[in-house]
């Protein structure tokens, strides 16, 4: 929610340039909503895990989320706050978990493997708008090279280790 938010806020956004606009063919506006929505929806489900309805509050965070996004971007200069792109934040929710139940009860090798494989999907998320965010600070502060993918894997898996951590930590006092 703070890496949204903080995007949100941003006049000029990396994913504006031409090389990325010209890929998505000016669709990277509803690729960003979709990809940050998705997984803010799969992330608030698995927080609400337990309750019977825990679909239904994850959709509605997402949504109720979308549309404070959407009132904060109306105070940001070169940005406009529009409820086409809270309606879409509410469906791409909606559809990423969707689309995740479906996945989870297709595929053959289930919770290990994917149990096994979230932390380093939301790590590598996570590391990626943290890196986008602070690219442009760093970079004008000095000169730095940029980073290599072992140095972004390594910080992935740090990442994904101290969740791992925690949650363990977090059970144990729990149960």
């Amino acid at each position: 929610m703070v890496l949204i938010t903080y995007w949100s806020s941003q006049a000029h956004l990396p994913i504006d340039q031409p090389v990325v606009a010209n890929v998505l063919h000016g669709f990277q506006h509803r690729v960003a909503h979709a990809v940050a929505f998705g997984l803010l929806a799969l992330l608030a489900r698995w927080a609400f895990d337990g309750l019977p309805t825990a679909a239904f509050w994850a959709v509605v965070l997402a949504s109720t989320f979308g549309a404070t996004d959407e009132w904060h971007q109306s105070f940001t200069p070169g940005r406009h706050a529009g409820a086409d792109d809270w309606a879409a934040d509410t469906a791409f929710a909606a559809v990423a978990l969707y689309a995740w139940a479906r996945f989870r009860a297709t595929i053959t090798f289930r919770t290990p493997v994917l149990r096994a494989a979230a932390p380093f999907a939301v790590a590598a998320m996570f590391v990626v708008g943290v890196s986008l965010a602070a690219w442009p600070a760093l970079s004008a502060a000095r000169e730095f090279e940029r980073p290599s993918l072992r140095s972004v894997a390594h910080t992935a898996l740090d990442v994904a280790r101290s969740t791992r951590d925690l949650a363990r930590q977090f059970r144990s006092a729990v149960g």
